[in-house]
């Protein structure tokens, strides 16, 4: 596995959109859980979360909407690219079947379940400023009380920064858009790196948040 985990999984380039995604996603399984994943996960079981619904906001390759399944959760796997469903599909064991949900439409789109968990690993910065503001407010709405957030945004110093249809935000917005949680993490990454394309600039704020329990919960 390569030393960075972006070099692997996430959604495709922004150059590669409309190219073969099936093909971009093949390309990726057998990868670990990506680190932020991991890290949100045992802060969850670290909390005593029993396992409930779950969302993933852009599950590529599937990888992590399988650890969720395995796990225990139902989850709703949201993935614009069609072919994000055939690769995922192919791997759900038949008893898992009936706790997954797929969506194959942009994120801000779907209408959100209330949920107790949200995952979304190098998805978000991938919408537009103007759904990214829609999708964030759908998802402030639909957190369950004791639900965890487990997302990255991209920083204004990524190489990509600047780019139309993509969204970057600093510190300081991050902050914002956690306002009211429990914050558990905010890690700032800010350093050259691989991706599938190649070397790139990597800015990446990787956020655990957690929605207070109602009083007495």
């Amino acid at each position: 596995m390569p030393d960075d985990p972006r070099a692997e999984g996430g959604s495709p380039p922004v150059e590669q959109r409309g190219s073969d995604w099936a093909a971009f996603y093949r390309s990726t399984l057998g990868r670990e859980p990506r680190p932020l994943f991991v890290k949100g996960m045992a802060a969850v079981e670290a909390a005593g979360a029993v396992p409930g619904q779950a969302v993933e906001i852009g599950f590529g390759d599937g990888r992590e909407t399988l650890a969720l399944l395995d796990a225990g959760w139902r989850v709703l796997a949201i993935d614009s690219a069609p072919a994000a469903a055939e690769v995922l599909r192919s791997q759900v064991p038949a008893p898992a079947t009936d706790r997954l949900a797929i969506e194959s439409a942009p994120a801000e789109s779907v209408e959100l379940p209330p949920f107790d968990l949200l995952y979304a690993g190098f998805s978000l910065p991938f919408l537009d400023p103007a759904a990214f503001d829609s999708f964030w407010a759908g998802v402030r709405r639909q957190i369950r009380p004791g639900g965890f957030l487990v997302v990255n945004f991209f920083g204004p110093h990524d190489s990509w920064a600047g780019r139309e249809g993509l969204s970057f935000i600093d510190l300081a917005a991050v902050r914002e858009l956690v306002d009211g949680l429990e914050v558990l993490a905010i890690d700032e990454q800010d350093h050259d790196g691989e991706s599938f394309l190649g070397p790139k600039h990597w800015h990446v704020f990787d956020v655990i948040a957690r929605q207070p329990t109602l009083t007495g919960g």
